[in-house]
């Protein structure tokens, strides 16, 4: 025991039990079972704040994570090409695939280049077939990765586009040799990631589209809303 307490001490931890519950957490993080037990028994032991706070604490440190990784540089660049690209593919897979989707809807607002590529394509290549070298392709990933997102990544890589992995950790294999990689902490009580850290990155890359585009962003927008509005099939309130 003192030599596993002067191993913690000299990696920079105050005690053995700080050492330890990093495993712990990072074992936490490889399984939903496992996470599904541990939020089981939190609540039959009473643990301290209810539920809902501690879920709402996770996300709000999740994304203070990610404020302080985010960089308006890189998040410039990738809109840059965003506005600029013949084709952006975007692929998501399992839960992914909505976060994916929600892109695609709220971005065809501002961008009509965007091609959600669907779950009836196991392998992406036959969807995104022979792109062009300014096309972007831009996958989604936690851990574990979807293998079909990995080969979309490897794919565009190979193919020499434009790539961006928005992603939860730098190792992750989504985000190997990805030319901008957008990462944050998704830890949470909850049984399955927080993907709100997640989704704050994509608005604050849509949003930067607008911000730094030379207006026709906003025409598009103004056409949108003109649809919608002719449309009667939205009730403002």
């Amino acid at each position: 025991s003192t030599t596993m307490l002067r191993l913690a001490r000299h990696v920079g931890f105050v005690s053995y039990e700080d050492f330890k519950a990093g495993f712990q957490n990072e074992l936490l993080q490889g399984g939903f079972g496992v996470r599904a037990g541990a939020l089981h028994q939190n609540s039959a032991v009473g643990e301290a704040g209810t539920l809902c706070d501690r879920i709402l604490i996770a996300a709000e440190t999740n994304i203070q994570h990610a404020r302080n990784d985010l960089r308006q540089e890189e998040v410039s660049q990738v809109a840059t090409l965003l506005r600029d690209a013949p084709a952006v593919y975007l692929v998501g897979s399992g839960s992914l695939f909505w976060l994916a989707s929600m892109m695609k809807n709220t971005g065809n607002m501002v961008l009509p280049n965007l091609r959600l590529i669907g779950a009836e394509y196991s392998v992406v290549a036959e969807a995104i077939g022979t792109p062009h070298p300014d096309d972007v392709v831009i996958c989604f990933g936690l851990n574990p990765t979807a293998q079909r997102t990995v080969d979309a990544m490897n794919f565009a890589r190979a193919q020499s586009t434009h790539t961006v992995a928005i992603t939860d950790r730098p190792s992750s294999p989504v985000a190997h040799g990805a030319e901008f990689v957008f990462f944050c902490n998704t830890s949470s009580p909850h049984y399955y990631p927080s993907l709100t850290p997640l989704m704050a990155i994509v608005e604050a890359i849509l949003a930067t589209v607008v911000a730094e585009g030379d207006g026709q962003e906003l025409a598009r927008i103004k056409r949108f809303e003109t649809l919608r509005k002719k449309s009667d099939r939205y009730i403002e309130f």
